[in-house]
This record gives C-alpha cells, structure tokens and sequence, in this order.
C-alpha cells in the first residue's frame, strides 16, 4: 500500500513538471500524514522502480553542472497516474494520506473522478464520525453510573474529549468536502453554460 501511495503522490507531482528526488522527497514527506521525513533510501529505490516499469525517466537538469538529474513522467506514467486516481482506496490507516493525495492531483482529472473520489472520501469520514459519536455516547452513559472511582472518572473524561477532538475534525472534512463538490459542480455547470 505504502509504493502505491508513494507512487500516486510522485507521478501526481511530475504532472507539473520535472523533479529532483530531492524536491520529490520533500514534498513526500510533507504530504504525509502524519508528516515524516523519507530517506534517500525510500525514495530512490522508488524512482528507479518507476523508470525500470516506465512511468518516469530520469533527465539532466537543465543548466546543472554537478550532474543533477530530474525525473520526467512519461505517457505511460500520466496513464498510471490516472488509474491509481481512478482505483478505489482500501480501508487502512493509510487511507487518509492516500485521499489527500489524490486532491493533490485533481488539477489532472476531470471533474467525474474528482467527484467520485471526494464521495468516497466523504463517505469514510461519515463513518468515522459515526463511531466517534457512537464512542462518545456509550462513555458518556458509562460515566454516569454511580460506581466508578474517582481515577477512572478521570480517565473517562479524557477519553471523551478526544473524541471531541476526532468528532470536530470530521466535521471539518464535511465542510470541506462540501466546499469542494459545490466548486466542482460551480465550474463544471459554468462550461457547460459557456459551450452552449
């Protein structure tokens, strides 16, 4: 899951341009939720995979004198990248980083694949926020019973609030998703008022 994801964010961030692996691994790195820092031993195991299946190539960088090389994304590779775009995202803890991934790359999809992606993207977020509410309810009513010691209300308190914390990020992503569908919908329904 981890080279899909991997894959996804690079050949999503070579449709704008040629890269270093340096850029490439900073801009992995950054992507990442949570963010951490990628090695030299991640990154260019993968760009030479990627070139090895024919997704990449890698070119001088113009005007280097130090032998720099960046990575191009071949016809092959946008085809790629529109596929993993398409595919479904498994349900693992990775999930996150790979939705936000592929937002990262709707600058080169159309509007019916970024529709969908956010849709499934909403749909995830709905049903964590289901079991948070759910969490928090069952503890809530636990909290209640007479019999718990003092310690273990404390810790159930705690508890709570980060459901609370989890339950107001989820309701930020819906606003968020939602923002984003009405700009799809906003532009897609302005080309086709302007193609009439």
């Amino acid at each position: 899951m981890e080279g899909y994801m991997y894959e996804l964010l690079i050949l999503g961030t070579l449709m704008s341009g040629d890269m270093s692996g340096y850029k490439l691994r900073k801009i992995l790195g950054i992507a990442l939720v949570p963010r951490r820092k990628i090695s030299n031993g991640v990154m260019y195991p993968l760009l030479k995979r990627l070139e090895a299946d024919g997704f990449i190539q890698q070119r001088a960088a113009p005007g280097s004198t130090r032998g720099t090389k960046v990575s191009h994304i071949t016809a092959r590779g946008r085809e790629h990248f529109q596929a993993l775009m398409a595919a479904p995202v498994t349900t693992d803890v990775r999930r996150e980083s790979v939705y936000q991934f592929k937002v990262r790359g709707f600058a080169d999809v159309q509007p019916d694949v970024q529709r969908t992606i956010l849709t499934a993207f909403g749909d995830m977020v709905q049903t964590d926020l289901d079991e948070y509410l759910r969490a928090r309810k069952h503890l809530e009513t636990f909290l209640a019973t007479e019999n718990n010691p003092e310690s273990r209300v404390a810790h159930l308190e705690w508890t709570i609030q980060t459901l609370d914390l989890n339950i107001e990020l989820s309701k930020t992503k819906q606003r968020w998703l939602r923002c984003c569908l009405q700009k799809i919908n906003s532009s897609t329904e302005k080309e086709m008022n302007n193609g009439k």
